[in-house]
């Protein structure tokens, strides 16, 4: 009888185990990171010549995270998209279709189009394959710019264009990087004065956010007022930014390499983290990168990936 109801219980845990997920899946349970390895196990950006400076997606804490490391501005990506491959595990099948459909055309080259206000990118990365940004979501357009399409507010030549704000919105010259030709470049919003209440001004040439608060001294370190983070900008007057509309709060995050005292983030003590020459690489078989938490390290091997190579766990 005992050996029978021990038995039962092994059996019962079995199952239980069977019906989640295995434990080595792939996964952290941190939605950033999780898409981050995944979409760099299954699709790691190729080497571009010129090399583009765009950071490895898990380098940082950012809960909006809104582009997948690739080409030029990377891969532009919802949030459920987001969550879509944090949840595909080890299966690159499943994460390539959180983010792209298989191409019905080759293209060895990159191939940009604009499909209205949609910027359609068909590249080969496992197999032919195109992704789709909603320039107009953005309140954008699908703008050509030479060989490239890319969401923007219109054209403009970097040489020749001078700071203006648009709106309460300053606005900047983005180039082209990926041919000659550098006379070309996409009008952009380079910073919303709206959302930290200030007003976009040209001051010295340059396009800024001006606080609409009182005076304060620049670089104060800042504060909290309940869940508004309160700086001092440059021109010395205060800005405030509601860190609730990104669902986080206002923390006070302690010394840190770069001397902020209060920003919005998911939980007080955040941490910058502090890079070094090994930051986001590997190290045997652990992975170094950085989350909300400050510097962090994981075992690739132990989440059920082959290894880790070049700064990403592989399959």
């Amino acid at each position: 009888m005992l050996w029978g109801m021990r038995w039962g219980w092994l059996l019962s845990s079995l199952l239980v185990l069977g019906c989640g997920k295995a434990p080595h899946d792939g996964e952290t349970g941190q939605t950033i990171v999780d898409a981050c390895l995944h979409w760099t196990a299954c699709a790691m950006p190729p080497s571009i010549d010129p090399p583009l400076d765009f950071p490895y997606c898990a380098s940082y804490a950012d809960p909006t995270l809104r582009a997948l490391p690739w080409r030029a501005d990377g891969v532009a990506v919802t949030p459920s998209e987001v969550q879509c491959l944090a949840d595909a595990g080890l299966d690159c099948a499943a994460a390539l279709d959180c983010v792209s459909t298989p191409s019905p055309t080759p293209c060895d080259t990159p191939t940009y189009a604009c499909d209205g206000d949609t910027v359609t990118l068909c590249d080969s990365f496992a197999g032919a394959r195109v992704v789709r940004e909603d320039c107009a979501a953005e309140g954008l357009h699908c703008v050509d710019l030479g060989e490239e399409s890319h969401c923007g507010l219109g054209t403009c030549d970097p040489k020749t264009f001078q700071a203006a704000c648009m709106g309460n919105a300053t606005t900047s010259c983005r180039a082209v990087t990926s041919w000659d030709d550098k006379s070309l470049g996409g009008l952009i919003v380079a910073d919303d004065c709206t959302a930290s209440d200030a007003a976009c001004a040209v001051i010295d040439g340059m396009a800024q956010c001006v606080g609409n608060g009182p005076a304060c001294v620049p670089f104060d370190g800042g504060k909290c007022d309940g869940d508004t983070l309160l700086t001092c900008d440059a021109s010395g007057h205060e800005r405030r930014t509601d860190c609730a509309a990104t669902g986080e709060r206002c923390v006070s995050v302690g010394p840190n390499p770069a001397g902020i005292a209060f920003a919005c983030g998911s939980k007080p003590g955040l941490v910058v983290c502090v890079a070094d020459p090994s930051f986001s690489q590997c190290h045997g078989s652990s992975l170094e990168y950085c989350d909300d938490k400050g510097n962090e390290k994981l075992d690739c091997t132990e989440l059920g990936y082959a290894g880790c190579d070049s700064g990403h766990c592989v399959l």
